[in-house]
């Protein structure tokens, strides 16, 4: 079973570090043990998301350095199961051929190991994960975030990735109404990627990140259940649109 995943995205801006914490926090909810890492130099988010940005002293380049490996891991305290590795202050600290072997050890200690990369297609790091990563791009409905999601899959698909899945965030049925779309399948054909789920447009998501709490509720906290459960191999099926 799957069990290492790779969120990915064309530009900034679609919340794919909310569906990084959120997909591993709804994993670990759902009794996985799970690593999430953040690969974000310079501009990591998941340690204030998850309320620990106050307690990390160490990080993904100084387990990379050898200087520290236990000490850079960080139970979240508001979510058992869940840890995570933040990312280096700095640029420039990730070193690719390190990446990948700790990759490869640190995922046979876990359940599941998702991993949250900056946004656009720089491949210097996703070459370095394994063939049997899944990887997971994020869109908006906005057209440009879905042709900036068929841009990164033409990129994973010619650098031989093949195991691509799609989740639509901030999902509005408005798209739908108002004929942009003719449906949900009418966005997944305009990326040309396997869909993995949908999550709607709600407010309390926001909130709840912004007070660095995971959201207990509301239906995009019900997407991610969703989506968790499919990648535990359960047969779960897409609402209608208008009960996304």
């Amino acid at each position: 079973m799957d069990k290492l995943f790779a969120v990915t995205s064309g530009k900034g801006g679609v919340g794919k570090s909310t569906v990084a914490t959120m997909l591993a926090s709804s994993l670990a909810q759902n009794g996985e043990n799970v690593l999430l890492i953040d690969l974000d130099e310079g501009l990591r988010c998941l340690d204030l998301m998850l309320g620990i940005s106050e307690t990390v002293a160490f990080d993904l380049a100084d387990i990379l350095n050898g200087r520290e490996s236990e000490a850079a891991i960080y139970p979240i305290p508001l979510c058992n199961n869940l840890s995570l590795i933040p990312a280096p202050q700095k640029t420039g600290q990730i070193n690719p051929q390190s990446f990948s072997l700790f990759l490869r050890e640190i995922t046979e200690k876990y359940d599941k190991v998702v991993v949250d990369f900056p946004a656009g297609i720089d491949f210097s790091l996703y070459n370095a994960l394994p063939d049997y990563t899944v990887f997971i791009t994020v869109c908006t409905p906005d057209p440009v975030s879905l042709r900036d999601a068929s841009l990164v899959a033409e990129e994973l698909y010619s650098h031989n990735k093949q195991n691509v899945r799609l989740i639509i965030n901030r999902f509005d049925i408005n798209f739908i109404k108002d004929g942009v779309y003719a449906g949900i399948d009418d966005m997944i054909d305009k990326t040309g990627i396997r869909l993995l789920g949908v999550v709607p447009y709600d407010i309390s998501l926001t909130l709840a990140h912004a007070s660095s709490r995971l959201p207990k509720k509301g239906n995009a906290k019900k997407a991610f259940v969703r989506i968790a459960e499919r990648l535990v191999g359960k047969n779960v099926k897409l609402p209608k649109p208008n009960k996304i």
